[in-house]
C-alpha cells in the first residue's frame, strides 16, 4: 500500500474507498493481512486522479468513462465533459467535511458512514464538493424524518439507490452518444445534454411518484374485502 500511494499520489483511505465502490479492482491477497497491487492499479488510480483534477468529473461518470464502451464519450465529443461541467456544476466551492458534520450534528464516524453510503468522497484535504455536501444534508434529513437504522433503514438501502443511478447513467451516456454521434456538433450536443439533464430529472420524479401511487392503490384494492 505504501508503494501504491507513492506511485499513484493517492492516499490509502481513498484507495480503499475506490475498491469498495468498484472503481478499483481488489488486490491479490496471500493472506487476510497481505495485499499485492499491480501496475494496473497504479494506472487506474492515475487515470481517476487525472479525470478529477483536469476534467473535474464526478466518480460516477469516471467509472463509466473507464469502461471500454464509455470511453467513446471523450473520443467522439472530447470537450463535452468540460462544457457540461461549466454549465451544470457552476458552484465549485469546497465544504470542510468536519464542519458539515458539526452543522448536521453528526459524529465523525456516523458522518463518514453516511457519506460512504451516498457514494460521496472526501478529498485528501478533508473537503467535499458542494453537491456531495447537499447529498449529505438530504441523507441526514431522512434520518431526522424517521428513516433510522433502528427501523430497518440501513445504509445498504442508500447504496441501492447509488448503484441504481450508476447503472442508469451508464446506460444514458451510451444511449446519448450512440444516438447523436455524427449527427450534431459538440456545442449542440452540450445544449441537448444540459436541457436533457433537467428534463429527465423532472421526468424521473414524476414517473416514480406515479408508480408509487399505483403500487399503493394496488395494495389497497388487494386487501379491502369490502370491494
Amino acid at each position: 500500500m505504501r508503494e501504491l500511494e507513492r506511485l499513484s499520489g493517492v492516499g490509502r483511505e481513498t484507495v480503499r474507498y475506490y475498491i469498495r465502490e468498484g472503481l478499483l479492482p481488489e488486490p491479490a491477497r496471500a493472506s487476510r493481512n497481505s495485499a499485492s497491487y499491480s501496475d494496473a492499479h497504479v494506472a487506474r488510480l492515475r487515470a481517476i486522479k487525472r479525470l478529477q483534477e483536469e476534467r473535474f468529473l464526478p466518480l460516477s461518470l469516471i467509472r463509466t468513462l473507464l469502461d471500454s464502451d464509455g470511453a467513446d464519450t471523450l473520443r467522439v465529443f472530447p470537450q463535452l465533459d468540460a462544457v457540461l461541467r461549466a454549465r451544470l456544476d457552476r458552484d465549485d466551492a469546497r465544504v470542510p467535511a468536519d464542519s458539515l458534520f458539526a452543522e448536521l450534528g453528526l459524529e465523525r464516524a456516523a458522518g463518514l458512514d453516511t457519506l460512504a453510503a451516498g457514494g460521496c468522497a472526501i478529498a485528501d484535504d478533508g473537503t467535499l464538493s458542494a453537491r456531495d455536501a447537499a447529498i449529505l444534508h438530504v441523507l441526514a434529513g431522512l434520518e431526522t424524518t424517521g428513516f433510522t437504522a433502528e427501523r430497518g433503514f440501513t445504509p445498504d438501502m442508500v447504496r441501492f439507490y447509488v448503484a441504481f443511478i450508476d447503472r442508469l447513467t451508464s446506460a444514458e451516456v451510451k444511449l446519448f452518444v450512440g444516438q447523436i454521434a455524427g449527427r450534431v456538433g459538440a456545442e449542440e450536443a452540450a445544449d441537448m445534454a444540459e436541457r436533457g439533464v433537467a428534463a429527465i430529472n423532472e421526468l424521473l420524479g414524476l414517473l416514480r411518484t406515479r408508480a408509487l401511487l399505483a403500487k399503493l392503490a394496488a395494495r389497497r384494492y388487494g386487501t379491502d374485502d369490502s370491494g
